[in-house]
């Protein structure tokens, strides 16, 4: 009788310092990401943004553009896809077509109680839509291949694990992204002092 009672007052003694356990796990700080697509350094500047920043990500854009920027074989198939923003770039091994960068989308990492830190900046393009298409390095994937499903066709090729996904964020705006466990994100838009969103 005696044994009972006391592995019912231990179990009980014990109660609480599990669910403090599960209340701290669930206080954790989540993980924030601030994007940004901006059609030009200015525009980025006057989000609240530093000019050197500003110009580091539209550096870096334009120079991931230059080897991840979707290649046509010919000025009517790039034409097809984004109308007029096509340009031909010559290689020694030959000469393709590919759209003009009309942005760039600034990647941030938010911290509490700290600035925020860059972490990188990937080019932008317009569609012949209207549409506004971001190309990406997927880290996942190895290999070089064709962007996009069916909407690239087969003659549109990108660097080694580059990807393609439309952007759905309004231009020259930041917004935020918190992401909480098992990959879930809440997303709201805001200026560069607002406090959550997504991309």
């Amino acid at each position: 009788m005696k044994r009972s009672r006391q592995l019912a007052l231990l179990a009980v003694a014990q109660t609480p310092w599990a669910l403090v356990g599960c209340g701290a796990q669930d206080a954790q700080p989540q993980a924030m990401t601030k994007q940004g697509f901006y059609t030009s350094v200015e525009a980025c500047e006057r989000d609240g943004n530093s000019a050197e920043l500003c110009r580091r990500a539209s550096q870096a854009a334009d120079t991931a553009s230059t080897n991840d920027a979707p290649r046509y074989k010919s000025k009517a198939d790039c034409i097809a896809e984004y109308g007029d923003l096509c340009t031909e770039k010559r290689e020694a091994s030959g000469g393709f077509w590919m759209p003009l960068m009309t942005g760039f989308m600034l990647s941030q990492m938010l911290s509490p109680g700290r600035a925020p830190t860059y972490l990188d900046s990937n080019p932008i393009y317009r569609t012949r839509a209207g549409q506004y298409t971001e190309a990406y390095r997927d880290r996942d994937r190895g290999g070089g291949g064709y962007v996009g499903g069916g909407t690239y066709g087969t003659s549109a090729r990108a660097g080694d694990g580059t990807r393609m996904r439309p952007v759905d964020i309004a231009p020259n705006r930041a917004v935020t992204m918190s992401r909480s466990g098992f990959g879930s994100a809440s997303a709201a838009r805001s200026g560069w002092g607002g406090s959550s969103r997504g991309g």
